[in-house]
This record gives structure tokens, sequence and C-alpha cells, in this order.
């Protein structure tokens, strides 16, 4: 038997990482209070922020809390190239899409509905060639 994979066990968090909830935790504690916010020891400055996230939460806090030197935050893409203007619908985008609707409805799906539109093609031409012939003849 084979034996059961246990879900990994994500890492504690770190010292730095427990201060910074704390420091967070105070600061939601004490709003909509008329007293000052009491500060920790240790300013957000001394905090390493590892990531762009961390970093952004780091100068946010920093900046509610007033520090000096503390920048408004702002959260913006790599990618700064202007959205594309309207698409090209080539034949090739099209048989993509007809391609991957196909794959989505199944050959049982396809199949249905193209003896469908078969038969009323060809009943509806049927009709339209017996309609000539007549008037050829009247």
């Amino acid at each position: 038997m084979a034996e059961e994979s246990k879900p990994p066990i994500a890492p504690g968090p770190s010292d730095e990482t427990e201060r910074y909830w704390d420091r967070l935790d105070a600061k939601f504690a004490t709003m909509n209070t008329a007293s000052p916010a009491p500060r920790v020891s240790e300013p957000p400055a001394t905090l390493p922020a590892p990531g762009v996230i961390g970093q952004a939460f780091a100068a946010l806090l920093a900046l509610e809390d007033g520090l000096p030197g503390a920048k408004p935050v702002r959260l913006t893409t790599a990618d700064t190239t202007p959205p594309a203007g309207e698409p090209k619908i080539t034949d090739a985008v099209i048989e993509d899409i007809v391609r991957r609707v196909i794959e989505r409805l199944g050959p049982d799906a396809v199949r249905a509905v193209v003896v469908d539109v078969v038969s009323e093609i060809s009943e509806r031409l049927v009709k339209e060639e017996i309609a000539r012939i007549r008037d050829q003849h009247v």
C-alpha cells in the first residue's frame, strides 16, 4: 500500500514578522480612540521587509505612524506598456476559437449540430431547386 502523503507544513514566522504583526495589532487596537497610540520600542525602519509586498506594508505602516521621511505608496506593475488597440481577428484566430469550442463541446455535441445544420441547408436547397424547376415549366 502506498503511504498517504501529508501536506507540507509551512515554516513558522520569523521574529521580524512577529514584531511586525505585534505592531500592526497595537495600531489596530488604538484606532478610533482619543489617546495617542502607544509606540513600540522599534521603529519600522529597522524591520527588514523582504519582497515587494512586505516593503509596501512597511511603507504604509510608516506613513500611518507619521514617521519622518515616510512617503506615500503607489503600487504599479512592471509592465507599463499601454494596452493594445483593437484585437486583429484573423482566419487563424477564428480557426483557433472554433477548435477550442469543438474541444469543449465534445464530439457528440458537434456531430448533432452538424447533422442539424446540414439537414436544414439540404432541405432549403432542395425546396429552392424544386421552385426553380417549376418556374421554368410554367
